[in-house]
């Protein structure tokens, strides 16, 4: 079983060098990270792939990863370490529901993305920068310091956020496999499973270039779980992250995860978990 590194603050920035060895053995942690490589080379181990890694690469590893460094060329690395109460403390401090919409994509979902997340070198400059900002900030005890944090903070993951959308934008020059059709539209719905206009079979069909029908069908078939169920299955993993990571209320956790009746979210809870989420620990 991989080791559990635990992060107190809901936001930290830690630099290192590693020359021959990583220093840490295969792990998960209770948070979020942004892995940026600084300097040299190397293998990342994520989950059950491995990734050349070189400088200017970043990675987003989600509570759900498992992973190590394994160094080739002395490597310098700068992470940004963050917990959902950071992301609820951004959203909370500024009404703006579209930075929020478009950001729950990025934090509410499995990582799906084992490669270097940047998809071009103007995104690569910014977010190399806002890490340099945000490490510089966060030892600044100035008036409005916290708030300066939040929002670049929000900007990198905007940042983060298209980059990570334009990993699931499909080219109509590639002919996908049966199960890389499959893989896109379930990351899809993950990507956008707190959106309910954009889960519509509907609108996943359009997506997809595929007819209602023919996605319903292809996804039950191939995948041996209806859409339906896969939301629901998605949304309950959710709900089961929200009450251990956060002090949300069940009508809180219900109205974030789209049910509008709380005896209905109960319902479904427990029909997955044993156990009422008031029970749940």
């Amino acid at each position: 079983m991989a080791t559990r590194f635990n992060l107190e603050k809901s936001l930290d920035v830690l630099e290192f060098t590693s020359i021959n060895e990583w220093g840490h053995p295969k792990h998960k942690h209770n948070f979020f990270e942004l892995t940026f490589i600084l300097k040299g080379k190397g293998k990342h181990v994520l989950n059950e792939s491995i990734i050349n890694y070189k400088e200017g690469d970043l990675f987003f590893l989600t509570p759900k990863d498992e992973h190590e460094f394994l160094i080739s060329e002395t490597t310098k690395f700068g992470i940004i370490k963050f917990t959902e109460q950071l992301f609820i403390e951004k959203t909370e401090f500024f009404s703006n529901t579209s930075w929020k919409n478009r950001v729950e994509s990025v934090i509410f979902h499995t990582n799906t993305i084992t490669g270097n997340i940047v998809k071009n070198d103007v995104d690569r400059k910014q977010l190399f920068a806002l890490y340099e900002l945000i490490k510089t900030e966060i030892k600044n005890t100035s008036v409005y310091s916290r708030n300066v944090l939040l929002e670049l903070f929000g900007a990198l993951l905007i940042i983060v956020s298209r980059n990570i959308k334009a990993s699931f934008d499909l080219s109509d020059n590639i002919i996908l496999s049966k199960k890389e059709r499959i893989e896109n539209i379930l990351s899809y719905i993950r990507q956008n499973i707190l959106d309910k206009e954009k889960i519509k079979i509907k609108t996943i069909a359009k997506e997809f270039n595929m007819s209602p029908n023919y996605v319903s069908a292809f996804i039950k078939k191939e995948a041996g779980i209806s859409i339906q169920n896969y939301v629901t299955n998605s949304k309950m993993k959710i709900a089961e992250r929200l009450l251990k990571q956060t002090n949300l209320n069940m009508s809180e956790i219900a109205e974030k995860i789209g049910f509008v009746d709380s005896s209905h979210f109960n319902k479904i809870f427990k029909k997955y978990f044993g156990k009422n989420p008031s029970e749940y620990n």
